[in-house]
């Protein structure tokens, strides 16, 4: 109590409150013994260590305009869980009905849980296709275009949650007609963990356990918030497969308070606290 008191003058009555909902294990003071390797910023270790896997692409940086539709869709058939009945599967990516015009890479993003369908066309024209994603029990569907000559158009369905299944339709004049399917996974899951606790330092184990491109933002709320290297506001980018970001905070011997979340996800935030 005596700990929280004086944190409470460094902290918002606002950002206490989310103390308070925090994991019981994410707010645990006491923390497992370090390796022996284990060493402290001071003492020659980076800042932070640990691959990190930026998006190639922002999230809502390039989503597709809409476009009304231009007819009606032979929607193709599905199964109870929005998979494609056999006749359907015979048709794989990039080798689909429409010649020409496919899916190619999906993004998948805990910002918003975005996924981009991304379409090509490798044709000499344009073409208005109709995107239809099956997720959670209910279809989504987006009408656009994508240019000619090689260009890439980004269709984005904000939402998904899980597995999902994207449809490709075609505009052939008359109607749109099926092109092809792709199935992909829409999961956030970031993990973090206290792993160093000791003489003035903490340091944060970052795992992304999910499918998506992550960023997590990690900040000391006190005692030095924004004060230079060690201190203040954070970036890290964990690739997906879950291979861990390690970094370091200086917090000296004060009461402090770290919070980290994964930007513009739906997951709680991790809350640490401590006096060193």
């Amino acid at each position: 109590m005596k700990q929280l008191t004086r944190l409470k003058t460094l902290m918002s009555a606002g950002m206490l409150s989310v103390l308070v909902l925090a994991s019981s294990a994410a707010a645990a003071y006491a923390a497992p013994a370090p390796a022996a390797s284990t060493t402290p910023p001071s003492a020659g270790k980076s800042l932070v260590s640990g691959p990190q896997a930026k998006a190639p692409i922002e999230p809502g940086s390039k989503d597709a305009k809409a476009s009304p539709s231009l007819g009606a869709t032979s929607q193709v058939k599905t199964d109870a869980t929005g998979a494609p009945e056999a006749s359907t599967k015979s048709v794989t990516p990039k080798y689909g009905n429409v010649s020409g015009v496919d899916f190619t890479t999906f993004y998948n993003y805990c910002w918003k849980n975005l996924t981009y369908t991304t379409v090509y066309n490798s044709t000499s024209s344009l073409k208005y296709i109709h995107v239809m994603v099956y997720n959670q029990g209910a279809y989504h569907d987006l009408y656009t275009s994508v240019a000619a000559g090689g260009s890439y158009t980004y269709p984005a369905f904000y939402g998904v949650d899980g597995s999902y299944y994207a449809y490709l339709y075609v505009w052939d004049g008359s109607s749109y007609v099926y092109d092809e399917y792709q199935g992909g996974t829409n999961t956030c899951n970031v993990s973090v963990s206290r792993v160093y606790n000791t003489g003035g330092w903490v340091e944060l184990k970052i795992q992304n356990l999910g499918t998506d491109y992550a960023t997590q933002v990690s900040s000391e709320l006190a005692p030095y918030p924004g004060s230079g290297t060690y201190t203040g506001t954070q970036y890290d980018y964990p690739a997906a497969g879950g291979a861990a970001i390690y970094r370091w905070f200086y917090v000296g011997t004060q009461p402090y308070g770290i919070n980290s979340f994964t930007y513009g996800s739906y997951n709680w935030p991790y809350m640490f606290t401590g006096d060193l």
